[in-house]
């Protein structure tokens, strides 16, 4: 059996439509168990569909260049190539979105929630809550300079603290929450 598949499995990478589709059809629904498998432990609402994900297996199979030995090695093969269909298709999905340092006081504005990109508000918003945790100071800073539009001199005294520390807070809070957004986007 192993041999006629991998038999089967070579006629069909060289060209021959009638063994593709036996091919096609003997291995399916097994192919179709293994994508289910693998789409239930991806994000929930993932736009590709197990039939899709064997299609575009076969695309990938027929690019590749490796001798099938047995089904079981096939199986294995094929797993692997969709795993690497579902991370390519992860990766054109989700573009990487940075969110530069100078737009982070704007997005923190609460006229912005509503804004056309929600998700960089959200991500934004989160990172200021994880810098109120660590800092409160820092975070103090940041929003009452960023937001309210406080100056370094009047924060220096409304906080009774050297101009040069509120400036590096500031500084500091803003490259922090920019560092923080690269890791989540």
């Amino acid at each position: 059996m192993a041999e006629a598949f991998a038999s089967l499995l070579e006629k069909a990478r060289l060209g021959d439509g009638i063994a593709h589709d036996a091919l096609y059809r003997l291995a399916f629904l097994r192919l179709r168990s293994i994508a289910s498998g693998l789409l239930r432990r991806e994000r929930p609402g993932h736009t590709l569909q197990p039939t899709a994900l064997v299609s575009e297996l076969f695309l990938k199979l027929r690019r590749m260049d490796t001798r099938i030995l047995s089904d079981d090695h096939f199986f294995r093969i094929s797993a692997r190539a969709m795993r690497q269909v579902l991370i390519d298709h992860a990766r054109h999905k989700r573009p990487v979105k940075m969110v530069p340092a100078e737009l982070i006081p704007e997005l923190l504005l609460p006229a912005n929630q509503n804004a056309a990109d929600a998700e960089s508000y959200l991500a934004v918003k989160m990172v200021f809550e994880k810098l109120r945790a660590m800092d409160a100071t820092v975070a103090e800073t940041l929003w009452l300079r960023s937001v309210e539009g406080v100056t370094v001199h009047e924060l220096s005294l409304r906080q009774n603290r050297e101009v040069w520390r509120v400036r590096a807070d500031h500084d500091f809070g803003l490259q922090w929450m920019a560092n923080r957004l690269k890791r989540l986007v």
